[in-house]
C-alpha cells in the first residue's frame, strides 16, 4: 500500500514488508481481495481475528450467582435502613415537640396572650383522613398529633377553682350564643403536627435524681406532684380540652379532640388545668415518649431509665426552659 493508499483508507496500516512495488502487491493481494468499505467505515466495530478469539461473557450461571449475592445483601442491609430511618424519625418527633413548647411560650409573652398546646394519641392503622381519629379500643396508639392555639381577646375563658373546674370552658364551647362556641375564642398558631410512630408511655418513671446517678444522661430532678402527659394524665379531667379544625363540637364532628393540654399565661408560666388543681403551678412538667413500629408498643420501660429508647421532654414551669433527656 502506497502511503496515499493509506491516507485514504486509514484503517489499513501499511504493510511492513519491503517498499518495493512487485513485492507490495504480491503481499497485499489477499488483504485487496477481503476489502470491505462498510468495515472501514465504521471503524469502531472493527477487531482483528486474534481479538474476536479472545472475546468473552458471563455465562448464565454467573449472573444467577451474582443477583443472588445481590438479593442476600439487600435482605442483611435493608433493616438496617430501617432501623435507622425509625430512630432518626423518634428524634425529629423529640426535637419537633420541644421546639412546639418554647414557640408557643414566645408566641404567649410577645402577643399577651393564653396559648393552648394540646396533644392526643390515637391509631396509627386508621388513615389520617378518616374522622374522628380513633382514640380507643385494642390499639389506640403509634400516632401522635399536636397542635397550638391561642385565646383571640387574651383572656384564659375558664374560672380556676378546684372543683368542677372548666366546666364553664366546656359548657360554653357547646352553647352557640357564648363566644367559646367550637372554640370561636381560639385561632390557630401554626399547622397540625403529626407524628407517626410515636407512643405516650403509660408508666410513670420514678425519682431519678443526679445527685443519685451522677452518670446518667437521663439524671434531673422531678417535682414532688408529678404532672406528666403521659402515665398519670388517663385518670385526671381536662379542664380545657378542644377540638380540630376548629369550629367542630368536643362531641361529635372533629378529626382530632386534643384533652392533654398545656398552656402558657401572657406571662409565659406554664399550667397543665385538670378538673381540681386550680392555678396551681408545677416545678416542671414531663411527656414521656417512645418509639413504636405502627401500632405495636414496646414493654414498658424498666425502671432503670439508662435503659431503653425512651425520650423525657421536660418543661420548667416558670422559666420556659424545655430540656431533653434520653439514655
Amino acid at each position: 500500500m502506497t502511503k496515499a493508499e493509506y491516507i485514504k483508507y486509514p484503517g489499513c496500516p501499511p504493510s511492513p514488508a519491503s517498499s518495493t512495488g512487485h513485492r507490495f502487491r504480491r503481499e497485499a493481494t489477499p488483504l485487496v481481495q477481503s476489502f470491505n468499505p462498510l468495515t472501514l467505515q465504521r471503524r469502531s466495530t472493527f477487531t482483528l481475528p486474534g481479538q474476536r478469539q479472545c472475546a468473552s461473557a458471563f455465562t448464565l450461571l454467573e449472573l444467577l450467582i451474582v443477583i443472588g449475592i445481590i438479593a442476600l445483601l439487600m435482605i442483611l442491609i435493608v433493616p438496617g435502613f430501617t432501623t435507622i430511618k425509625g430512630a432518626g424519625d423518634f428524634t425529629n418527633a423529640v426535637y419537633g415537640i420541644q421546639g412546639t413548647l418554647e414557640s408557643a411560650r414566645t408566641y404567649a409573652k410577645a402577643s399577651h396572650t393564653y396559648v393552648f398546646v394540646g396533644f392526643a394519641e390515637v391509631d396509627s392503622s386508621v388513615d389520617r383522613s378518616v374522622s374522628p381519629q380513633v382514640t380507643t379500643g385494642p390499639t389506640p396508639y403509634g400516632r401522635v398529633a399536636v397542635t397550638v392555639v391561642a385565646s383571640k381577646d387574651g383572656t384564659r375563658h375558664f374560672q380556676y377553682a378546684t372543683s368542677n373546674q372548666g366546666s364553664d370552658w366546656q359548657s360554653n364551647y357547646e352553647d352557640s350564643s357564648k363566644p367559646e362556641y367550637h372554640g370561636r375564642h381560639l385561632v390557630a398558631v401554626g399547622k397540625l403536627q403529626v407524628f407517626e410512630n410515636l407512643d405516650f408511655i403509660r408508666w410513670n418513671f420514678g425519682s431519678w435524681t443526679p445527685a443519685a446517678h451522677p452518670n446518667s444522661k437521663m439524671a434531673r430532678y422531678q417535682s414532688t406532684v408529678p404532672y406528666t402527659l403521659s402515665g398519670d394524665w388517663s385518670g385526671l379531667t381536662p379542664a380545657t380540652p378542644f377540638c380540630w379544625p376548629l369550629g367542630s363540637p368536643l362531641n361529635s364532628g372533629y378529626q382530632y379532640r386534643f384533652d392533654r393540654v398545656i398552656y402558657f399565661d401572657p406571662t409565659g408560666i406554664a399550667r397543665a388545668a385538670t378538673s381540681t388543681n386550680a392555678d396551681a403551678i408545677a416545678q416542671v412538667m414531663e411527656i414521656d415518649l417512645q418509639p413504636t413500629h405502627g401500632t405495636l408498643v414496646p414493654p414498658d420501660p424498666s425502671n432503670h431509665q439508662d435503659v431503653g429508647n425512651q425520650a423525657v421532654i421536660q418543661l420548667g414551669s416558670t422559666d420556659g426552659a424545655v430540656r431533653v433527656y434520653r439514655p
